[in-house]
Formats: structure tokens, C-alpha cells, sequence
């Protein structure tokens, strides 16, 4: 996942947002979810994710029905030094040999290959995306994977994006070295603390400062990375090819120096081939729990009030450079450090806020960042940890899976979702500055309503206003802060009715309630 670098370590509490949200107001598009919109990230170094493996049955059953049609392949920064034809990667070569044979004796083989991660996807009928190696691979590599899936069925790709995140000095970045910046003396994972800074002394922001140093890794990666596109397109002309999109410095947890540079460059190089963005949203970088000198609760489900702002941004740039491409959420979660949120009720509500907003925004798939990856290697959450599951056999659910649950209720392919208001049904608080509501008409003729109390110490009396009357009898589920924690989680399923079109709920603090039409 993302890593800070040179001076964007600092972590704190993205400023707070307006209350005039899209999130929390009436929207005036409704957006097709995609088939694959709720995604999950998949490494190759996953061993527990194999096809037989005791963990994987468990984490297959619950992936298919949380609705999990997309899985992101590559493992973030292991993208940019795996290969996927010898299914070997030179992680254990760096710092010093990034340059390193896949084959030499300092490589290493992974256990989940290609082919196997495939079998797994097309097991629960889920699409792939796949990183390429941009960092230490080549054209010719990239377009041969496009190629040989092409010719493969069981190993389709919907979506291809080139390299990881080589708009930051944590990626292995060989192209550095190439025209037109001829920058040498890179290396990757080289960190140390200069002046109480965490950062990589040979990174071009630190040697040539951070204006100059990220318009070398922009001009780098937009001159180069077009090979990759072009080779790509050459193998499979249908092929849907993405880029890597930079936040600035106020989403901490995947912050870049100057990441206009790196948009404009790229955008203005390769939006002809991109087909779209891959934007890694993480608010936070922050390991240990909620609270005490880390964000509280309470702030980490304020910045899902970010994010329409967040896309509304994304798609101005798209606009001007790129105006056919789409958004995708390549990862995601709280903080890009292992944190025991995700042993809290808020990775359960934060989820489900995350996925629809960015849905509801008009984004194409999501990614929680990751399925598993050895934080908690027994069926206890009580250590730091990203994932969906537990590292355990059998695999149990971390807080962020019952989010997906949830959300798995709108976002069904070929539903049409917004963001919706609600009003106050009581004296207090406006409820838009606490409660996110959305409304999905589902296929075959349904509709659900979701609505996020983003509030840790106050239930909310909201009157929901949905685009048509919601009346007669709802079927409910509700997933709520209190009595529950990583090892005790539920949604609790209910019925309730409604005889005025525009139900009024009463929400528990930090909770997610679903409303769907019989």
C-alpha cells in the first residue's frame, strides 16, 4: 500500500468538511454500478488465498456473498518487482539490486500465480484487474501478459493499470535511470531520518528539491509508461489501461508533493491510451487504534465527507486531458498503516460510507486494501491489520467485511445509486453534518436506502427524502457501534413500515442502516 516519503510523512486530521457535501445532499445523477464495483485487493505472495488452501473455501464463501465482483492482483508496491511469467519477485534483492534477474539466486517464488489467483476470481465469478510491472519490468514483459490473457479465458483482465505508485520514492523505479531524465543513484527502500523527516535521501524531491524532484518522476513515468501503454494496446487493442492519479497533501495516508505536476504530466502524455485513474485513498497514516493521539473515531467517518470534493476533482482534470476516462478506487481503507480500526465497529461503518460514496460519486470499482495479509494470524482482531479477513484458519471477518456486507445491498450491478438529503424529525443538529444517506434502484424493480451515522456519542432522528416515496413494508438491516467489536459483530435484520414515502429512522450513534423495499 502507499508509504509516505520525503516531506508528505506528516500525518494529522485531514482539514474538516463542508457541510453542503454531495454526500449529504440531494444528488442530481444517478450512476450505473458497474459490474465489479465492490473490489478487494489480492497479492501473490497470499499464500492462505491459494485454490484448496483450508482458509481460502471460507474467505471465497464470504466474498461472494458480500458481492465482491473485482479482484485487484499485484499486492501494491509488489507489483513493481513481481513477475508474473516466472511468478518470482526481487523483494528480497533491494535495496541495492533493483535491476536484479527474476530468475537469480536473490529472487523468490510467490504462491499465488497468475493462474491460480484466475481460478480463484472466475470461482466466484469476479473480474481481475492487474498492475503491471512498471518498476522493474518492461514493455515487452507487459504486453506479453496482455497478450497471453487475452488468449486465455480463464485469465481474463478487465482492467490493466501500468505500475503501482510511481509517483512516490517507495516504488522500485528503474525507468528513472532512462531517457528523457537520465536520473542515477536511485534506490528504493533506502529510508532514513533527516532533521525528524522519515524519508529516502537519494529520492529526486530530496536531492533536487520536492518542485523539481516530482517533475522528474512525472516526466519519467509519462514518457515511459507510454511505451508500456502502446505495447500494451499493440497485444490487445480492447484492452482498458490505467494510471496511476496522486492526491495532494491533505489525504494523508496517500499524500505526493506537488501532485498536480504528476496529473498534468501524465494526463497530457498518455490520456489518449488511459483509459482511466486508479486514486489510492487512504485519509489517515496512523498504526495503533482510534483515539489518544491518533484520530479519533468520530474524525476518521468525518472525512467520508471528503470524498465527492475528491471526485469532483479527479473528473475536472479527466475533463480537460481526458474527458472518456473513468475513476477507479484502486485501494483503500482508514490509514495506510497496519491499525487495529479494523478490529473496531468504525472499519465496519467507515467501509460501508467509503464504498458508496466513491459509488455514489460515480466512481467504477473499489478496492479494499486487502484481502489478508498477516496482521492477525489467529481468528482473534486484536492486532494491527488492513484487511477484509483474519490470516487464520479458517479466515474470520475484520470489521471492514461487515461494511461490505452492507453496502452489498445497493451496489448491485446494474442498480442506479445517488447520494440522497435528509432532514431533522426533531429539534437539533443539522443531520447533514452527521448523516450520510444514499438511494440505489435496484434491478427488478426494488429500492434501497443507506444511511451512515457518521456521530460516535449521538443517535440522529432523520426523516429520509427519497428520490420517489419509500412506503409499505421495508425489510431492514442495522449494524451498530454499540455491543459489538471484532469478535462479536452482526447485522441485525429486521421489518419495519412505512406510510408516508418518506420514512423517519432513528439512527444509533456510529451505525449503518439499510432500508430496501419488498
Amino acid at each position: 500500500a502507499a508509504a509516505c516519503a520525503v516531506a508528505c510523512a506528516t500525518a494529522g486530521a485531514p482539514a474538516a468538511a463542508t457541510t453542503g457535501s454531495r454526500a449529504a445532499s440531494p444528488s442530481h445523477s444517478r450512476f450505473r454500478v458497474a459490474d465489479g464495483a465492490l473490489g478487494v485487493n489480492v497479492a501473490p505472495w497470499d499464500g492462505i488465498y491459494q485454490p484448496g488452501a483450508r482458509a481460502a473455501a471460507g474467505m471465497q464463501r464470504m466474498l461472494k456473498a458480500a458481492g465482491v465482483g473485482m479482484l485487484h492482483y499485484g499486492g501494491g508496491s509488489w507489483a513493481d518487482l513481481y513477475d508474473w511469467r516466472t511468478d518470482t519477485d526481487i523483494k528480497n534483492c533491494l535495496p541495492r539490486h533493483a535491476t536484479a534477474s527474476f530468475t537469480g539466486r536473490c529472487s523468490s517464488r510467490d504462491p499465488l500465480d497468475f493462474a491460480r489467483f484466475s481460478r480463484q476470481a472466475r470461482a466466484i465469478g469476479a473480474a481481475s484487474f492487474a498492475t503491471v510491472n512498471y518498476g522493474s519490468g518492461t514493455p515487452a514483459l507487459a504486453a506479453r501478459w496482455v497478450a497471453d490473457a487475452r488468449t486465455r479465458p480463464g485469465e481474463a483482465v478487465r482492467l490493466w493499470e501500468v505500475g503501482n505508485e510511481s509517483y512516490g520514492c517507495w516504488e522500485v523505479d528503474n525507468e528513472l535511470e532512462r531517457a528523457p531524465e537520465h536520473y542515477s543513484g536511485y534506490t528504493p527502500g533506502t529510508y532514513t531520518t533527516v532533521h525528524g523527516v522519515h524519508e529516502n535521501a537519494t529520492c529526486p524531491q530530496a536531492t533536487r528539491g520536492s518542485a523539481k524532484g516530482a517533475r522528474i518522476l512525472a516526466t519519467s513515468y509519462a514518457v515511459n509508461a507510454l511505451r508500456f501503454l502502446k505495447a500494451m494496446k499493440k497485444a490487445d487493442p480492447a484492452a482498458r489501461i490505467g494510471v496511476p492519479w496522486a492526491f495532494g497533501t491533505s489525504v494523508h495516508g496517500a499524500a505526493v508533493i506537488d501532485a498536480g505536476e504528476w496529473n498534468r504530466s501524465v494526463l497530457r502524455t498518455d490520456g489518449r491510451y488511459a483509459g482511466f485513474v486508479d486514486a489510492r485513498w487512504y485519509p489517515f497514516s496512523f498504526s495503533g487504534g482510534t483515539g489518544g493521539r491518533n484520530p479519533t473515531a468520530r474524525r476518521v467517518l468525518r472525512t467520508l465527507f471528503q470524498i465527492p470534493g475528491l471526485y469532483r476533482d479527479i473528473r475536472r482534470s479527466l475533463d480537460a486531458y481526458d474527458p472518456a476516462a473513468d475513476v477507479v478506487v484502486g485501494e483503500t481503507g482508514i490509514t495506510n498503516r497496519e491499525s487495529t480500526a479494523v478490529c473496531r465497529p468504525v472499519g465496519a461503518v467507515f467501509a460501508a460510507g467509503d464504498v458508496l460514496s466513491w459509488l455514489a460519486a460515480g466512481a467504477r470499482t473499489v478496492d479494499w486494501w486487502d484481502l489478508n495479509n498477516y496482521g492477525n494470524k489467529t481468528a482473534a482482531c486484536e492486532k494491527g491489520d488492513n484487511g477484509l479477513f483474519t490470516s487464520s484458519t479458517p479466515a474470520v471477518p475484520e470489521t471492514p467485511y461487515w461494511g461490505y456486507l452492507l453496502a452489498a445491498k445497493l451496489a448491485r450491478p446494474g442498480a442506479r445509486l445517488a447520494a440522497i438529503g435528509v432532514s431533522a424529525s426533531h429539534a437539533g443538529p443539522p443531520p447533514s453534518r452527521s448523516v450520510l444517506a444514499y438511494e440505489s434502484a435496484l434491478p427488478g424493480g426494488r429500492r434501497a436506502v443507506a444511511l451512515v451515522n457518521t456521530s460516535t456519542s449521538s443517535a440522529r432522528k432523520v426523516t429520509v427524502r427519497p428520490f420517489a416515496p419509500l412506503s409499505g413494508k421495508l425489510r431492514t438491516w442495522t449494524y451498530s457501534a454499540r455491543n459489538q467489536d471484532a469478535t462479536a459483530s452482526r447485522i441485525v435484520a429486521g421489518r419495519a413500515r412505512v406510510a408516508s414515502g418518506a420514512p423517519r429512522v432513528t439512527l444509533p450513534p456510529e451505525s449503518v442502516r439499510i432500508l430496501e423495499t419488498r
